[in-house]
């Protein structure tokens, strides 16, 4: 199915629409801006990354993932293997810093979606900035429980 025909069919009414005082957005994973339109919605696209922070350890390094819808040859592999539907994405954990997975970004949406590209990239950083705020209050904290 085009991505327009499923656009038009769930534009109103889908698992991650939040309508709250008179703002519509969205919880999509592989949405990046928040915001509930064609363009930006990822799950209905063929080529979408999403940059989501885990919920993991206070102290890993970096706790934001990759989430990458895999290409159709993986679908169809998986269906021949599996027999069964399931979310085909997979996830990649940001442990070699935030340059590789900006790379992997870049590489990912390529030149035909630029607008989609900053806004994953504008979404990195920012989980980047508040994690090395996170980890400096870590720091402050340890070092005033030593004293």
């Amino acid at each position: 199915m085009s991505q327009s025909v499923l656009w038009e069919v769930v534009k109103g009414n889908n698992a991650f629409l939040v309508k709250r005082n008179g703002l519509t957005l969205s919880t999509d994973p592989f949405n990046n801006t928040g915001v509930q339109t064609y363009s930006s919605t990822g799950f209905i696209s063929k080529n979408a990354v999403g940059v989501v922070p885990t919920s993991g350890k206070v102290n890993q390094i970096n706790n934001i993932n990759l989430v990458a819808k895999k290409s159709t040859k993986f679908q169809q592999a998986d269906r021949k293997a599996k027999n069964t539907q399931s979310v085909y994405a997979s996830t990649l954990a940001v442990k070699h810093g935030v340059h590789t997975a900006s790379r992997v970004i870049r590489k990912r949406f390529g030149t035909s979606r630029l607008g989609l590209q900053k806004a994953a990239l504008r979404k990195l950083v920012k989980l980047n900035r508040a994690n090395s705020v996170r980890r400096r209050n870590e720091l402050a904290a340890a070092k005033a429980q030593k004293k």
